[in-house]
C-alpha cells in the first residue's frame, strides 16, 4: 500500500513540474520578445527604425499573439526598400524576424530614387550615389528591362565591371557613359550586349586614353560588328 501512495505522490510531483514548466512556456509564448530581430541592410536603406517603431504598436503584438505571421509580413512588404521578411517561432518559442533590405544598382536622378535588380524602384528623400550608375531623364516601365540588361552586362565583364557611369535614352536609342572618359557611347538596345562591349574594349585597348576623350565625342555600336568612332 505504501509502494502505490509513493508511486501516486511520485506521479503527482512529476504532474505538476510538467504544468509548472508548461505555464512558463506558455507565459513566454504569450509575452512576446522582440529582440530576435535579424537585419540584412544595404548602403542605401536601414530599416531598423521603421520595424522598430512597427512592432510596438498594439496591433502588432495581437497578431504575433495569435500567429498570424503571414498578415505582418504582408504589412512590412508594403516598405519597398524592404526585399525579403520572414516571421517565425525558434525551438525556444521566441519570435524570431529576418529582414532583407533591397540593394540598389542605379540611381534615377529625375525620380529622386533608386532602382534594385528586379527593377523595383523606392524614392527616397536622401539620395546618395555614391558609385551607382545614374539614370539621366525620365523613363518609362518598358525601359526598366533595358536598364537591367544594360548594367548586368557591364558588370559581368571583367574590363567594364563597375565602369559604367550614366545611362540615358534619345529617341528611343540607349546612351552610355564610361567613367573617367568624356564622350557618348550608342548602344541603340539592349542586344548582342556582349559582343558589343568586346568591340568597344578593342577600340579602348587600340586607343590612348587621353586621345579618345579629346579627339572623339561618340562611339556607334548599332551597326553588325561595326563599331564607328565619331570625331568632335
Amino acid at each position: 500500500m505504501s509502494n502505490v501512495i509513493k508511486m501516486m505522490g511520485l506521479m503527482i510531483v512529476l504532474l505538476s513540474m510538467s504544468l509548472f514548466s508548461f505555464f512558463i512556456d506558455f507565459n513566454n509564448y504569450q509575452n512576446v520578445n522582440y529582440q530576435n530581430i535579424n537585419y540584412t541592410t544595404s548602403r542605401s536603406f536601414d530599416n531598423k527604425k521603421n520595424i522598430d517603431s512597427l512592432i510596438k504598436t498594439e496591433r502588432f503584438d495581437e497578431l504575433v499573439k495569435k500567429n498570424e505571421f503571414q498578415k505582418i509580413e504582408n504589412e512590412i512588404k508594403k516598405i519597398n526598400s524592404i526585399k525579403n521578411i520572414e516571421i517565425y517561432r525558434n525551438s525556444n518559442l521566441e519570435l524570431e524576424i529576418d529582414i532583407i533590405d533591397r540593394d540598389p544598382i542605379a540611381v534615377l536622378l529625375e525620380l529622386n530614387s533608386y532602382m534594385d535588380s528586379s527593377g523595383v524602384i523606392i524614392w527616397t528623400n536622401n539620395l546618395v550615389i555614391d558609385g551607382l550608375v545614374q539614370i539621366i531623364g525620365t523613363i518609362d516601365k518598358s525601359k526598366i528591362p533595358k536598364i537591367l540588361k544594360t548594367i548586368k552586362a557591364f558588370n559581368d565583364d571583367k574590363f567594364f565591371h563597375n565602369k559604367l557611369e550614366s545611362i540615358s535614352f534619345k529617341d528611343e536609342e540607349i546612351y552610355l557613359k564610361i567613367r573617367n572618359y568624356d564622350l557618348d557611347i550608342r548602344t541603340g538596345n539592349e542586344y548582342q550586349l556582349k559582343n558589343k562591349l568586346k568591340m568597344l574594349k578593342g577600340f579602348y585597348a587600340y586607343q590612348n586614353n587621353k586621345i579618345m576623350s579629346k579627339e572623339y565625342k561618340q562611339i556607334d555600336l548599332v551597326y553588325n560588328n561595326r563599331l564607328i568612332a565619331i570625331k568632335k
